[in-house]
Parts: structure tokens; sequence; C-alpha cells
């Protein structure tokens, strides 16, 4: 099974890997472009890191846990807010 921080870690690389790809002259123009469309609406490293550590969070405490229903409130705007865009 796959733990919350190796996917975070994962997805976060694969922007970076984009990123390099984007700005690589020795990549074909194409290739370049399509890094820069998929780039467009890829989550920052923050976002991504924020929705983990929510991740985390709701694995380590119980549904009645105080702290759990804050978390949720406080990411409930991130994570809803893209699914409207």
């Amino acid at each position: 099974m796959t733990m919350p921080c190796e996917r975070t870690r994962n997805i976060i690389h694969t922007g970076d890997f984009l990123r390099d790809l984007s700005k690589n002259p020795s990549v074909p123009e194409s290739i370049r472009r399509e890094a820069k469309h998929l780039l467009r609406h890829y989550p920052e490293p923050w976002v991504v890191l924020s929705i983990g550590r929510f991740e985390e969070l709701l694995q380590s405490t119980t549904p009645d846990d105080p702290k759990r229903e804050t978390a949720i409130q406080l990411h409930s705007a991130m994570l809803s807010s893209s699914l409207e865009s």
C-alpha cells in the first residue's frame, strides 16, 4: 500500500519533472508545449503538502476528534474550490 507521504512526494516530483521538461531546449517543442499545458492546472507543492497532511490527520484521528472536524472545515474550501473551476 502506498503511504500518503510517498504519494505526496511523487506528485511534487512529477510537477518538478514537468517544469524541467517544459524548459529544456533539447526536448521537442511539442513536448515542451504539452508539459506547459499540463502544468496550467497542476497543484503547487504547498497545496499537495497541505492535502497530504490533511490525509494523514484523517487517518490518525477518530471521527469524533475535534481536530479532525477543524481540519475538515479548514480544508473544505481548498478541496471544493478546485471542483468549481
